[in-house]
């Protein structure tokens, strides 16, 4: 009885690894989800690291030795559609069921041998539950996402024109992204600049996110979210958005970094690198982490804070590869030619490559 434990162990623990890898594949070919692939290697490891410590808890047994290929009674057997897959959403899913039901057996199972070892696995399955939704996001945001360069936030007090038609102007310049910020804007009215401003986005091929406020991003359509630490979690935000739309987070630090990563962000703000007043509150963090974030390495990442003329070519040269502007082009007198001109820096060919 004991061996046909560790055939089940066996071939549950090489289930549950096949599954997850090719969920993470999905979420980092097909989704580009830096979150969710990272996540699912973590998953991937701490598996190992449940075998191992389940085959040394009985002296360093190795449950492969039990395998028996030729006598598995189940090898033949094949559901109707097992060997057909449509799309590769289809291929997602199967393995997202397969790894939840091989992690289920190996909990049961492992109840056996270590009962600790047991409630880890079943905590990994919850692991896979929590990472599922991330999985199943629209890919086309999260490619536009990945080549965007150049973020022009929006706010009506740093414009020196209709902030309709700076943002137009910041597009026709080379804006990839655009970010709508009015901290102190109500409601109603916000939700009416909004829809203009989603509307003006989708014309002129960017995309558009709404600071702090979900509700409104859902409601007008836009391709996400940016959130700062005190603002909702990228999860719940992610719950009233659904798992289409994107989700940024602002950082300060390399610890929130890894946070905003573990949590499922798509994209993080680096900064402010030089002190700013659009984000009084926050001292400077100077080119050091832009280098740390360039060389990290793990998610999207935008430089922010007094970018300008000034500072540019430091930010760039301490690894940034991606900008958030937003008083030297919104309150430029020719804001076009102003984007243009940071989008021509972030083009430019730097470093050999």
């Amino acid at each position: 009885m004991v061996d046909r434990v560790h055939r089940i162990l066996d071939a549950n623990f090489n289930r549950a690894g096949e599954a997850l890898r090719a969920a993470e594949e999905y979420a980092r070919f097909v989704i580009d989800a830096p979150g969710a692939s990272e996540r699912l290697k973590r998953a991937r490891h701490s598996l190992a690291q449940a075998r191992n410590g389940l085959e040394a808890r009985l002296g360093g047994v190795r449950f492969s030795a039990s395998r028996d290929i030729l006598g598995d009674v189940g090898r033949a057997a094949k559901t109707e559609g097992e060997m057909a897959r449509r799309d590769a959403g289809a291929v997602r899913d199967a393995a997202l069921r397969r790894a939840e039901e091989a992690l289920r057996a190996l909990s049961e199972y492992g109840k056996l041998i270590d009962p600790g070892a047991a409630a880890e696995l079943e905590a990994l399955r919850y692991e896979v539950y929590v990472v599922e939704p991330l999985l199943q996001a629209n890919p086309s945001a999260r490619a536009a996402l990945n080549r965007a360069l150049l973020y022009v936030l929006v706010t009506t007090e740093l414009c020196l024109s209709d902030p309709l038609v700076t943002a137009r102007e910041a597009i026709g310049g080379g804006a990839d992204m655009i970010q709508l910020r009015e901290k102190n804007m109500e409601d109603g009215e916000f939700f009416r600049l909004a829809s203009k401003m989603a509307g003006l986005c989708r014309e002129g091929g960017a995309l558009l996110t709404i600071n702090d406020r979900p509700h409104i991003a859902a409601l007008v359509g836009a391709a996400g979210v940016h959130g700062g630490q005190g603002d909702l979690p990228v999860h719940l935000t992610r719950r009233i958005l659904g798992p289409d739309r994107i989700v940024g987070r602002s950082t300060s630090e390399p610890a929130l970094a890894e946070r905003a990563l573990a949590d499922g962000a798509d994209y993080i703000g680096v900064g402010p690198v030089y002190e700013t007043n659009t984000k009084k509150h926050r001292r400077a963090v100077g080119v050091e982490y832009v280098d740390w974030a360039a060389k990290w390495d793990k998610l999207p990442f935008f430089a922010i804070g007094s970018v300008n003329r000034e500072t540019v070519d430091f930010v760039l040269a301490a690894g940034a590869r991606r900008l958030a502007i937003c008083t030297a082009i919104t309150k430029a007198r020719d804001v076009a030619a102003e984007a243009a001109f940071f989008k021509e820096k972030l083009l430019a060919p730097r470093n050999g490559k």
